[in-house]
């Protein structure tokens, strides 16, 4: 798409402060200025661009600054996926179900405030003959958005705030 309609939400919002990157479900948001950034350093990126809509709760407010999870200020942000897609080796501890979803095994998990490591042998797999160009990229049908330790590299040096990393698996 060329634009993307969302709306602030009061559930999961993490109140008015605006990280580097924010949480939108599946969709990846984060800062113009970090979109920008990252583009710059790994031109498979693709951004889109968002339109903002007011929820029923904004509409009929009497006094909108009383709504305490919407920001304070207008930040720019940019949805970004990329396009590049791989299927996994084989060897991936990966199911589909009867409607398509992927169910992975083995992987790292973030469950409350603490990340349950990977399991050793367990993930996605994928070939390094495909993916050594590409340092973001999807697994193909799903909405994974996957990177290299490149990326988490780059991403911690440039100390951005509210982006976690879960170790999903190898490229061999």
């Amino acid at each position: 798409v060329d634009v993307l309609d969302v709306w602030w939400d009061d559930w999961c919002s993490g109140g008015n402060k605006i990280g580097d990157f924010v949480f939108c479900g599946a969709i990846n948001v984060c800062k113009t200025s970090v979109f920008e950034l990252l583009k710059e350093n790994f031109k498979e990126l693709k951004g889109v661009d968002l339109c903002y809509n007011k929820t029923k709760k904004e509409l009929e407010a009497k006094n909108i600054k009383r709504l305490k999870w919407l920001p304070k200020e207008e930040i720019s942000l940019t949805a970004f996926y990329s396009p590049i897609s791989f299927d996994c080796l084989p060897q991936s501890t990966m199911e589909r179900d009867e409607r398509g979803i992927v169910n992975l095994s083995g992987i790292a998990e973030k469950r409350g405030g603490i990340i349950i490591p990977r399991e050793q042998g367990k993930g996605l797999f994928f070939s390094s003959n495909l993916v050594s160009n590409y340092d973001f990229f999807s697994l193909k049908n799903s909405p994974f958005l996957l990177c290299t330790e490149r990326v988490k590299d780059f991403c911690e040096n440039n100390n951005f705030k509210n982006v976690v990393f879960l170790e999903m698996g190898d490229i061999v």
